[in-house]
Parts: C-alpha cells; structure tokens; sequence
C-alpha cells in the first residue's frame, strides 16, 4: 500500500513523431514516479493543441494528464527529473488532496461548464 500524497501533473511535450513515439515520451514522465516509490492513478492524454505562444520553438504541444501518488520526500527529485527530460517543453505538478471528489480534476479541456462564462457577465 502506497502511503504518499496525491498528486497531479499536467506536462506538455515537444509536438514531434507520431503516437507511437509520443507513447514513449509518456513513458519519460511515468517511469520516474514509479521508480521514486510513486504509483500512477490515472494518466489521460490531451492530445496535440496549439500553443498560446510559442515555447522553446514550439508552436504545438501534446498535453498529458498523470494523476499520482508519491511520497513527499521525493516530489522535489522528480521536478528535477522532469526539468531534464528534453521532450517535455512545460509542467505542473499540484497536491490533488483538495481536489478530491471535484469533476475538473478529471474533465478534459474541451469540456466546459454552462456556468463558468456566466460568472462574469452582469458586470
């Protein structure tokens, strides 16, 4: 039994190659966990979108979702791993404790809710 946090981390990946080679580069950002004593939740790919701007000379990303668990200690050893894996152009890693029972923490991007652009109409 996995005594760790949760977690979750949101990384994108240089935009390269075809879905194969993509399912390696996942690979990269799941391996460390596991060998860091870490166990993986739930891990969903976003697919490739256009960036908002441009990134190490990268107009596109392939977004990726890991949901986790790891122990503490060793979150500060895998932010170091993960700022020196080449594929991997941004992430962010966030404690999931909060976020339990919530729906955002699972939904896709492409999905929005009917009242979240309402909040700010009316203004």
């Amino acid at each position: 039994m996995n005594t760790g946090r949760l977690y979750e981390a949101l990384a994108i990946f240089k935009s390269f190659g075809t879905e194969a080679e993509m399912a390696g580069s996942v690979k990269q950002l799941e391996e460390p966990i596991q060998k860091l004593g870490g166990s993986i939740d739930r891990s969903t790919s976003w697919g490739r979108r256009r960036l908002a701007y441009r990134i190490a000379r990268q107009q596109e990303g392939v977004y990726h979702l890991v949901q986790f668990q790891l122990p503490p200690p060793q979150l500060e050893e895998l932010k170091h791993l993960l700022r020196l894996n080449e594929h991997i152009v941004r992430f962010l890693i966030l404690n999931r404790a909060d976020a339990r029972g919530t729906e955002w923490a699972t939904a896709s991007p492409l999905t929005k809710s009917a009242d979240s652009s309402e909040g700010l109409r009316g203004r």
